[in-house]
């Protein structure tokens, strides 16, 4: 069930590692989010679906799986450079999130963690990132363009599943291995741009996905 209230704040504590947990909604105005914090728990927000906005504060290192998930009105997320973990589902279905600067102290983004958001276009992607987990952007129909970084050996299967609008896929050639599936049903106008003889060329002659030679 929906959650629906005019006002809303958050009452929760902090456990002995610093993790938030036990997120309850109170009937007061905004959103408090303390610099002790160090985490944020799995489902802690889960479904608040009037959330609109979310600063994490700096010193937060992980955001657990599905913290964030089907907050439908959340369309802002600020993550600080202290995150290096995004889990898995973390963003899911967060239909109303249209941008996400990941920064370049996240080295994880988990399975699903930001699949289903719909209406999610542009997406910076941390320049330290070494896993992108399984769907971890899949059904993102509104998204244009991804620019993979150099850090990443390998996309994981479905990973930019069913992404419609996808239309410009920069892959660097220190990626030796892509997922089953990762760019299907993205749509005729997908490109791939990569240097000539990598493996995201090859991977694009076999799969009849558009490619491009660029310098990197």
């Amino acid at each position: 069930m929906r959650r629906k209230m005019d006002k809303m704040a958050v009452r929760f504590t902090i456990n002995k590692n610093g993790i938030l947990e036990k997120a309850v909604l109170t009937d007061e105005a905004g959103v408090i989010i303390t610099d002790s914090v160090r985490g944020v728990g799995e489902r802690e927000f889960y479904d608040y679906s009037n959330l609109s906005n979310v600063t994490i504060p700096d010193g937060v290192t992980d955001i657990g799986a599905g913290a964030f998930a089907s907050c439908d009105w959340l369309s802002y997320v600020e993550i600080p450079d202290s995150v290096t973990c995004i889990s898995d589902k973390a963003f899911y279905d967060c239909y109303s999130l249209t941008s996400v600067t990941i920064p370049d102290s996240v080295t994880s983004i988990g399975a699903d963690a930001f699949a289903d958001c719909n209406t999610l276009v542009s997406v910076v992607i941390s320049g330290n990132l070494t896993n992108i987990g399984e769907r971890a952007f899949a059904w993102c129909e509104s998204l244009t363009e991804v620019v993979i970084p150099k850090s990443m050996a390998s996309i994981s299967e479905r990973a930019f599943y069913a992404c419609s609008s996808l239309v410009s896929v920069t892959i660097p050639d220190g990626v030796m291995n892509i997922g089953s599936d990762a760019f299907m049903n993205c749509g005729a106008d997908l490109v791939i741009r990569t240097p000539a003889g990598s493996y995201a060329e090859r991977y694009a002659i076999e799969n009849d996905i558009k490619f491009e030679s660029v310098n990197m």
